[in-house]
């Protein structure tokens, strides 16, 4: 079954990095797969084909601690995008674009965000305050010119899976909804995928989800 995985190309991408977007759009344009796969649900993909007005993403401190945590979430990769000059997002839509280009099937393969946020519901309540909490400061990091240190240190040899050890350890609730959850949602596309057709696929997912979705894949192909 090993050759079975082998079909599938990984591309691993930092969201808003611009490397990230040359390099998604560079492997789609240089293997030519039938599928390309991307870390997007359908209200996700329509947000980035339709984005909203500038100053919508504001804090409105909405009593829904799942919902104030994404809002986060949301305000701090923007915080990074206006800085790096890649939106998040631009990775996925330069895949997208670029297998269209070649004639690729485009495949939404990230868990609905809905279904994401009504499975943190079920995390500690002190785990989503405790970095909900901690977000804030962080948006303030990279506004004061921390945003290049983040992004060379997370290009770094292991850097990525080391991070995404520690955040286990502080918020393993946490963690197993953001990603070992949609780790497993992924790679049951993908193994789907593997069934349905018989060329290759590139599949566009963010470094931290990576490791998780190889595993997961090879377990399903056992």
């Amino acid at each position: 079954m090993a050759a079975e995985s082998d079909r599938i190309v990984f591309v691993s991408v930092i969201h808003t990095d611009v490397e990230s977007v040359e390099e998604a759009r560079r492997v789609v344009k240089e293997i030519r797969p039938d599928v390309v796969a991307v870390e997007l649900d359908h209200d996700r993909y329509n947000q980035l084909m339709n984005p909203p007005d500038e100053g919508d993403i504001v804090q409105t401190g909405s009593g829904d601690m799942a919902q104030d945590l994404m809002q986060q979430l949301a305000i701090l990769e923007k915080s990074l995008s206006e800085i790096t000059g890649s939106d998040v997002g631009d990775e996925m839509i330069a895949a997208i674009e670029e297998g269209r280009a070649v004639g690729a099937k485009i495949a939404l393969v990230d868990r609905p965000m809905m279904a994401t946020v009504h499975a943190m519901m079920q995390v500690s309540v002190d785990e989503i305050y405790k970095l909900t909490e901690m977000l804030p400061d962080a948006t303030k990091d990279i506004k004061g010119g921390g945003a290049s240190d983040l992004l060379a240190m997370l290009k770094e040899d292991r850097a990525v899976n080391d991070l995404m050890e520690q955040f286990r350890s502080e918020f393993p609730g946490l963690a197993n909804v953001l990603i070992e959850q949609r780790d497993q949602y992924v790679a049951n596309a993908l193994h789907f995928i593997l069934n349905d057709v018989k060329g290759r696929i590139v599949a566009v997912l963010g470094a931290g989800h990576i490791q998780g979705v190889k595993a997961a894949l090879k377990q399903l192909l056992q």
